[in-house]
């Protein structure tokens, strides 16, 4: 297999995981049939092309001449006192502790596996509040959840943005009397943020509530930091189909009542 044509798979596969081939070239400012030439093996990016390719996908100049599957490969399998490794900047910043949520410490009467609830005000729109439903659930011995961005309110059908690019996915951290999770949208450099609940609401209220951040810039607003509520469900159809129906970007009346205290709560 030629070079040409290594890369081209490797950049094929990359556009399949954050969105479609029309997507990443528009990102890039590339044209489709420049993209399709380069993607077929017939030609090369030029320098400053594949700096915004490696940017775009969190990748090295590597995947030029390497496949994708034994780049991925050799990450996973550098070992734990290498901080170029996956894990060893993580091992290096922790102390060597593994803080992720396993089957041994997981709360299952607070969060069960399946789908819960989040409420929390917008970071688009001043006076809106954004509520969707996560995922929760056992990988690899570790607790992760996955969700999707409700779409936003004014737009038509036939402008809604693909699932995979409203797609975000997050690890569950243990921390004292607490759950929190970090996690990440599925287009690189867009969105990573943190979830912090404490648990001291869950006896009185049956919910969790504290903080929502996210680390970008581009909120409109202006907004880092905000109130966010965690719901956890009961895992019957019928309230699984009423949480549903709540979620997209609502008003504050739209809301349940019982979240408002929590979701204006001061010291933001």
């Amino acid at each position: 297999m030629s070079v040409h044509q290594i890369f081209g798979r490797n950049l094929r596969e990359l556009c399949k995981r954050t969105g479609t081939i029309a997507e990443v070239a528009d990102h890039l400012g590339v044209n489709r049939v420049q993209m399709n030439r380069i993607l077929n093996g017939e030609s090369f990016p030029k320098p400053g092309l594949m700096k915004r390719i490696c940017d775009h996908f969190s990748v090295t100049a590597r995947i030029l001449l390497e496949p994708l599957a034994e780049l991925e490969a050799e990450k996973r399998h550098q070992s734990p006192g290498d901080v170029r490794g996956m894990s060893g900047p993580f091992d290096y910043a922790f102390f060597g502790r593994d803080y992720s949520v396993n089957e041994e410490n997981v709360n299952r009467e607070i969060v069960p596996d399946g789908l819960h609830l989040m409420i929390r005000p917008s970071f688009m729109w001043r006076d809106g509040y954004w509520i969707g439903m996560v995922r929760f659930f056992n990988k690899d011995g570790a607790q992760v959840m996955r969700g999707f961005d409700p779409i936003a309110r004014g737009m038509k059908r036939s402008d809604l943005t693909p699932m995979k690019v409203r797609e975000y996915r997050g690890l569950l951290l243990n921390s004292s009397e607490s759950i929190s999770f970090l996690y990440a949208t599925r287009i690189p450099n867009t969105v990573i943020g943190i979830d912090h609940f404490g648990t001291r609401t869950w006896p009185t209220h049956g919910f969790l509530s504290e903080r929502c951040l996210v680390m970008s810039s581009a909120n409109p607003i202006g907004k880092t930091v905000v109130p966010s509520i965690l719901q956890p469900l009961e895992q019957d159809t019928r309230t699984i189909l009423e949480a549903a129906r709540l979620c997209g970007f609502r008003s504050l009346s739209e809301v349940p009542r019982k979240y408002h205290e929590h979701l204006s709560s001061a010291g933001i």
